[in-house]
């Protein structure tokens, strides 16, 4: 999940997941979220197999980030989920 921090950081308004199959760990499979932040960039912060954070990067167009997630081996579809409050 995109941490707090990053959700504060970035100002992130909406988020979305993707999840690629991961046959190493347990649960069988990882996630990439896409977070739109309030200044139009995109996040996408990818996960590894122990579900921590591995790679954070910052796009100026959706589609670019969409496309870093898909490159990384992660499914097409994107479902949209809503962030967490943030205190």
């Amino acid at each position: 999940m995109i941490s707090n921090e990053l959700m504060k950081k970035h100002k992130i308004q909406r988020v979305w997941s993707s999840s690629k199959k991961e046959d190493s760990i347990v649960l069988g499979f990882i996630r990439a979220y896409l977070g739109e932040c309030e200044d139009g960039k995109w996040l996408v912060v990818i996960t590894d197999k122990s579900w921590e954070e591995s790679e954070v990067l910052l796009m100026n167009t959706r589609g670019t980030a969409v496309k870093r997630i898909r490159q990384s081996g992660f499914f097409t579809r994107m479902s949209k989920i809503y962030p967490r409050e943030i205190n």
